[in-house]
């Protein structure tokens, strides 16, 4: 996925798209402080996500959930669908070769990884609990799988002038 988002963004001539890294869905969720555990504050409350808790058991229209916002105003970081980021989990489902504290420098933000290599998930989905949508929650998946439960945002940024 993430070598056909930056073929898009090489096309534009004035932004850089691309799915975020662990670390910038991170901060988008916890905001600058980096201590909240789910995106509006410190307490789980089933009207501010599409989780297993609400009761819905499918997506939802981005959005609806305004009262679950994080501090940057990001919407739906919590439930919903779990979210692709451009960060390598490794080829083991159940050992993470790359794990906390997050280093950029360690090899995870490799764009051109194989597909037989884990990219971490971020947010949980409409068919998680609480506990997967916490902004900490990590969890993995190959490229090439499809589900009703993944998706994806993007981060775009302008391009430097040269």
């Amino acid at each position: 996925m993430t070598r056909w988002l930056i073929a898009v963004a090489e096309r534009s001539d004035w932004q850089r798209v691309l799915l975020p890294s662990e670390a910038e869905w991170e901060k988008a969720a916890r905001g600058s402080a980096d201590t909240r555990c789910y995106p509006w504050g410190e307490t789980f409350d089933p009207a501010r996500c599409n989780c297993w808790e609400l009761g819905l058991g499918d997506t939802t229209p981005v959005g609806i959930f305004a009262d679950g916002a994080s501090p940057y105003g990001c919407l739906d970081m919590a439930g919903n669908v779990w979210e692709w980021t451009r960060s390598l989990w490794g080829k083991d489902w159940g050992k993470p070769e790359f794990k906390y504290p997050y280093r950029a420098d360690d090899g995870r933000e490799d764009l051109e990884a194989d597909d037989q290599v884990r990219r971490v998930l971020r947010g949980g989905s409409f068919g998680d609990p609480c506990s997967g949508c916490r902004c900490a929650y990590r969890y993995w998946d190959l490229p090439s799988d499809r589900s009703d439960n993944l998706g994806f945002r993007v981060v775009a940024s302008p391009f430097p002038k040269l």
